[in-house]
């Protein structure tokens, strides 16, 4: 997903105990919810005029999207409200720079984040709740207009809602039509299961080309097949205990392990990621280069046309179904509000603004992204084939089709996920990067998850 392994950098041991200690000894203060005032997401957010200035966080935006960003909310949010908004982009290590403005009490009003990235942040009093204000301003319809499984996912296990929907991306395979038609492979459908999924791979993989690329390595990746095999990562009733070791985990993790380093159907991460390199770049590089000829990954048409630029067929499918369910990754990419901002009105303007209609069509256009409600799908599906017309035969249809199947959904969390990440980490790096190392191997994690939830 977008720059995600940079991304992961702050749950995934980047910030370390200093950090979190940092976080702790901040409470962070202002921006009570009930002093907000506004319209509701789908209406102009300024039929009331506000004042102030607002700094926006735009994680990962390169210098192009940056201008064009700051270019489009003056044009329309400044123009409506009078708030003046100052986008900055980001750059090395976010999180933690984001932790030492907020315990300098100079964070950004507003920032991009997802679901366990702001978690830490929730936890230690550092996210304005924006649920009362959601009762307040949003009508039903406006509610329902976002998918379903997403919006649950905004509210966090300790009763806060962080935000609202940036965009949505989810876990789908992209595929070479025309090595499945070479190598006589029928092309992946609903009837799909692992089984049939793994054979495939196993058939495409050939020359220089591997069959599958899967990161089952990552932090929000391994999870989801284990609920496809009937399992869980964490205790539904208790997040403070691990319950990958079940046999349903174990089973589905060894479906990977296999896969990679027996079979070898899968694609190793240090055969297609170089040293310095994004796994967002390199990934869809390797695919429109012949190396893969199937990618489970993220959903990024813009991206995944422009590398491909027309040199052979290839769609979208959906991840085949597990032995008990189908399952994937699907983000609650969103907008939170720093609870020390000094304009908590004009803070939850700009998030409205930014989950409704206008600014939504606006980052599709420029990005491609899937936007956050079910009313403007087909907009974004006619923009994504004006950009690149050879996504009309790329099944876009999937997309709308698993939203509204809610199927996708976010990894459960721990009662403190960011330290249960601290040990899963190199624990998958150990059983999908390095190798020599048995399934049986995660039990032994899961004691010292629970463990550490528990202490």
């Amino acid at each position: 997903m977008r720059r995600r392994l940079r991304r992961r950098e702050f749950l995934l041991g980047g910030l370390g105990l200093a950090g979190v200690g940092l976080l702790a000894a901040c409470g962070g203060g202002g921006g009570t919810a009930t002093s907000a005032t506004g319209a509701g997401a789908n209406a102009s957010p300024g039929a009331k005029k506000l004042s102030g200035e607002l700094r926006y966080l735009l994680r990962g935006g390169s210098p192009d999207e940056t201008k064009a960003t700051q270019e489009f909310l003056d044009n329309s949010f400044v123009k409506q409200t009078g708030v003046k908004v100052t986008v900055e982009p980001t750059s090395g290590e976010v999180d933690e720079k984001l932790t030492a403005a907020m315990v300098g009490g100079n964070a950004q009003d507003v920032f991009d984040t997802w679901l366990d990235n702001v978690a830490p942040y929730a936890d230690r009093n550092q996210i304005f709740d924006v649920e009362p204000l959601v009762s307040r301003d949003l009508k039903e319809a406006d509610i329902a207009d976002f998918y379903p499984w997403q919006w649950k996912d905004f509210k966090l296990p300790n009763g806060i809602r962080f935000g609202v929907p940036k965009f949505v991306n989810v876990s789908f395979v992209y595929y070479n039509r025309e090595m499945f038609d070479k190598a006589g492979v029928a092309p992946p459908d609903d009837s799909w299961n692992h089984d049939n999924y793994a054979d495939a791979a196993r058939k495409l993989t050939t020359g220089n080309t591997t069959g599958l690329f899967y990161p089952a390595y990552g932090g929000d990746r391994w999870w989801y097949k284990i609920y496809a095999w009937g399992g869980t990562i964490v205790d539904p009733n208790d997040n403070t205990k691990a319950t990958f070791d079940s046999d349903q985990a174990l089973a589905a993790l060894e479906w990977s392990r296999k896969l990679i380093f027996d079979d070898k159907a899968i694609a190793q991460r240090s055969n297609i990621v170089g040293a310095g390199q994004r796994a967002f770049d390199a990934v869809p590089a390797a695919f429109a280069s012949g190396r893969l000829a199937m990618v489970e990954d993220g959903f990024y048409p813009f991206v995944q046309a422009k590398a491909i630029a027309k040199k052979f067929k290839w769609a979208y499918a959906a991840v085949p179904k597990g032995p008990v369910t189908r399952k994937v990754l699907g983000t609650a990419d969103g907008f939170a509000i720093w609870k020390g901002t000094k304009n908590a009105d004009a803070a939850w303007e700009l998030l409205k603004f930014f989950a409704g209609k206008e600014y939504q069509l606006y980052l599709s256009r420029q990005t491609g992204y899937l936007p956050n409600r079910f009313s403007i799908v087909e907009d974004w599906k006619k923009i994504c084939i004006e950009k690149y017309p050879e996504l009309a035969e790329a099944n876009l249809d999937l997309a709308p089709k698993a939203m509204q199947e809610g199927y996708p959904g976010n990894k459960p969390l721990f009662k403190k996920d960011g330290e249960a990440q601290q040990i899963l980490t190199p624990a998958l790096e150990k059983l999908f990067v390095t190798g020599n190392t048995p399934v049986t191997y995660m039990k032994d994690i899961a004691q010292q998850v629970t463990a550490k939830m528990k202490g």
